[in-house]
């Protein structure tokens, strides 16, 4: 069974949502995104208190480079 596209429009706007969450943390970490990774995650259901997977987002920030002027 296959799923159905999801309209342009709808992608699109995830895309600039996830851009502005992304800008807003490299702005208060005063660093810069490197890698996005999208990773399974075993986790325990609350409901069941069974283990079941799911998917996390993994990001990874480096650090910008301090520059300071010589006087």
């Amino acid at each position: 069974m296959r799923n159905p596209p999801v309209p342009e429009a709808a992608v699109q706007q995830a895309e600039r949502k996830v851009n502005a969450v992304l800008e807003e943390l490299e702005e208060s970490t005063d660093s810069d995104v490197k890698d996005i990774d999208l990773e399974d995650v075993v986790d325990t259901d609350p409901a069941s208190g069974q283990p079941t997977v799911r998917q996390a987002v993994d990001i990874t920030v480096q650090p910008r480079p301090k520059r300071s002027w010589l006087k």
